[in-house]
């Protein structure tokens, strides 16, 4: 779909800017948004953000007003005009503090629009803003949008070194492995789980210290968290892990099985029944 002509975009901006009703900008991002569907327009997102951004401080109201649309799209664009404000350097703190609250998000499409917002932050500002984002990690959604926006070859190449990544791995990770017993039916664990392995994965093809970060994962107890990192081998080997180094860290994992209850009962070659078969 062609995206709309720069001065059709600005006239919509400069009306709204103007005081005039937001239904003009609201109609240009609807019409190349590319909802419904799979995958939000997220390069003309990108753009509107840009020109928002540019509009500095006379842009505040806008971003607030998209900010509460009930639509999908609009929340996409604010947080792009988020991300690049940032970047610009109007309210940093105050716009990635907006970013870290919407990424509490349930709606799958949203969430992609944010993990794309913050994606730009971190292939400008790379190694600056990976500590920032220790305060993203303490919820399920958060630390998600984190993992995924990381797991990005072009934001991987701008980062140096593995220990700051590896953080914000290691507190997702165990994030979810304390996670209440109440929490296990929340959509944002399951988020955080089911992603996890594939996210491990891409960040091991840039960092191999990754791949001993999942093999000291192997001792971990619950269940739940073992089938993490069990996926994780399993996407580490797709990625590209030799198949013998594979094997080696699946045979950590099941070596650190939690033994049968009453092993030492179990007789080999012999088949329980039950009290009630006859």
């Amino acid at each position: 779909m062609p995206e709309a002509q720069p001065s059709k975009l600005d006239a919509a901006l400069d009306l709204v800017l103007a005081g005039g009703p937001l239904r003009g900008l609201l109609d240009v991002l609807d019409r190349h948004s590319n909802l419904p569907g799979t995958r939000p327009n997220l390069d003309f997102a990108r753009t509107v953000g840009i020109a928002i951004a540019s509009r500095r401080g006379k842009a505040d109201a806008l971003v607030r007003a998209l900010l509460g649309c009930p639509g999908e799209y609009p929340v996409i664009v604010a947080a792009h005009a988020l991300a690049q404000r940032a970047l610009v350097g109007l309210d940093p703190r105050g716009a990635m503090g907006t970013l870290h609250d919407l990424a509490d998000e349930p709606r799958h499409l949203v969430r992609m629009g944010i993990v794309s917002a913050l994606r730009e932050v971190l292939r400008e500002r790379g190694e600056a803003t990976l500590p920032e984002l220790a305060t993203w990690t303490d919820g399920y959604f958060h630390a998600h949008v984190v993992l995924e926006a990381l797991a990005d070859r072009e934001v991987l190449d701008r980062l140096r070194g593995p220990e700051e990544v590896i953080a914000r791995l290691d507190e997702a990770f165990t994030l979810a492995d304390v996670s209440p017993r109440a929490a296990e039916r929340s959509q944002g664990l399951r988020t955080l789980r089911e992603a996890m392995p594939s996210e491990v994965a891409v960040l091991a093809a840039r960092f191999p210290e990754v791949v001993a970060w999942v093999e000291a994962k192997t001792a971990s107890k619950r269940p739940e968290t073992r089938e993490v990192v069990s996926q994780a081998i399993t996407a580490l080997r797709r990625g590209g892990l030799k198949n013998a180094e594979a094997a080696r860290i699946d045979g950590l994992l099941e070596a650190s099985k939690k033994p049968p209850r009453d092993a030492a009962r179990i007789v080999s070659g012999t088949r329980k029944r039950s009290k009630g078969r006859r």
